[in-house]
């Protein structure tokens, strides 16, 4: 018997297709506008912006809290509660969204120019308005992403038009700050007017101490999982800059990790898709290791294909889309473009530690991860410049992947990463969406 009717399969179908239009916008407006803005700012002001995108990273956090995939998973299971765990979640983030905009301007006004500080802070503006990001979880958990999906399509549209204007006025470079909070705030109102339409209000929405301490205590593997992880994927452009005192090379390096980076959508859209569907099939163990290994093979194949598609044409693209400007970048992006595999593969399996109620091995994989690549950046960055920074991800990446492989659960996981190097997997989640 089918484990869910015909329509819920063309929800999720469905699903899936909205988020991955909507990815695919935002990589296709970040191709040919965002090139556009790296090549009009050159690489020392296009370093600046990384860099201090680097810092908020980190400390987005204390905004977020890990509270994405594990609220979409109570408001399946305890839907009942949904305005308590939607608004308990939005004030959290919202105080969380203040302790990032105060850390990230006290880090850079202690270490930084005047106007790089100036910048982080313009760019952290935007956290505030990402808090509204709960209404989101919403549509996830009700299998409606499309919502999310034409609201953000809108924004991109939008925020590309700007950008193109800034272009040709020749803006400095703090106009082109103020536009990450400008694109988070846009999507926040457009998704408020689909919320709306839903039928939903946000005066609905109710503060619960008692829900706030459960979500804090269900999400503290998931906050020191991500600051783990957030620490080792930006420090790469923060070590560059206090190594090399250079925010040119940081430029370099950011341009062609930018467009290695552009695919990670990938898994992103396709986990956040699924994982109603994952959870949904808790007391049918068989089904669900079936879907887990069709989402492997999904995740291994994908990444491999562009893997080779980067390796192939990765000089001709990358020189094509930044010139003379930008040398390095090329070299940085065929090696960079590498760390694919580990990426979309531990996508999926956090998807499936969330699902399962293990979010604790999700901090063992980033403390692995992070541990061998700082290590690994301290000692390259010295000796090989922004080269080393790549290496570095890649060592630690890799390591981890298949330490947790052999590791956690051998009976289940390394058997089920080779089940899912078989491509008959993807030809089954072929006909499987055809129905």
């Amino acid at each position: 018997m089918e484990e869910v009717n015909l329509k819920e399969k063309n929800n999720y179908v469905s699903n899936s297709f909205w988020m991955l239009l909507e990815k695919s916008a935002r990589v296709i407006s970040g191709i040919l506008v965002g090139v556009l803005v790296v090549r009009y700012l050159g690489d020392a002001q296009f370093g600046v912006i990384t860099y201090g995108l680097g810092v908020i990273a980190i400390l987005t956090i204390f905004s977020t809290l890990g509270l994405d995939s594990l609220v979409v998973r109570e408001l399946l299971t305890r839907g009942k509660n949904k305005y308590e765990i939607i608004g308990t979640a939005f004030w959290m983030r919202f105080v969380g969204s203040l302790i990032v905009m105060g850390g990230a301007c006290f880090y850079s006004l202690m270490r930084d120019p005047p106007q790089t500080t100036f910048i982080v802070f313009l760019l952290s503006i935007s956290i505030i308005f990402q808090s509204f990001t709960v209404i989101d979880f919403y549509f996830q958990s009700e299998v409606k992403g499309k919502f999310t999906a034409i609201s953000q399509v809108i924004t991109l549209f939008v925020s590309a038009i700007i950008k193109l204007v800034f272009i040709f006025i020749k803006a400095p470079l703090e106009w082109f700050a103020t536009m990450a909070a400008f694109e988070a705030g846009f999507a926040a109102f457009t998704q408020f007017i689909f919320y709306k339409k839903e039928g939903q209000m946000i005066r609905y929405w109710r503060f619960n101490l008692k829900e706030a301490k459960l979500l804090l205590y269900l999400a503290i593997p998931l906050i020191l999982s991500s600051f783990v992880q957030m620490l080792y994927q930006n420090a790469d452009t923060i070590l560059i800059a206090r190594f090399l005192r250079d925010m040119g090379q940081v430029g370099q390096y950011g341009a062609g990790a930018r467009i290695s980076q552009a695919s990670y959508f990938i898994p992103v859209a396709i986990c956040a898709a699924v994982f109603p569907g994952i959870v949904n099939n808790r007391d049918n163990k068989e089904l669900q290791i079936k879907r887990l290994t069709q989402l492997y093979s999904l995740m291994i194949w994908g990444s491999l294909t562009i893997i080779a598609g980067g390796m192939i044409f990765g000089d001709l693209v990358i020189g094509f889309l930044y010139g003379a400007k930008f040398p390095a970048a090329p070299h940085i992006f065929k090696i960079h473009i590498w760390l694919s595999l580990p990426i979309f593969w531990g996508t999926a399996w956090g998807m499936w530690m969330l699902a399962m109620h293990e979010q604790k091995y999700l901090f063992y994989l980033q403390l692995i991860n992070a541990t061998f690549t700082l290590v690994s950046e301290y000692m390259l960055i010295p000796r090989m410049g922004i080269t080393g920074a790549v290496y570095a991800l890649l060592i630690g990446s890799y390591f981890t992947m298949f330490f947790i492989l052999i590791i956690y659960k051998p009976r289940e996981g390394l058997p089920i990463f080779l089940k899912a190097l078989n491509p008959k997997n993807i030809l089954e989640v072929i006909r499987y969406s055809k129905k």
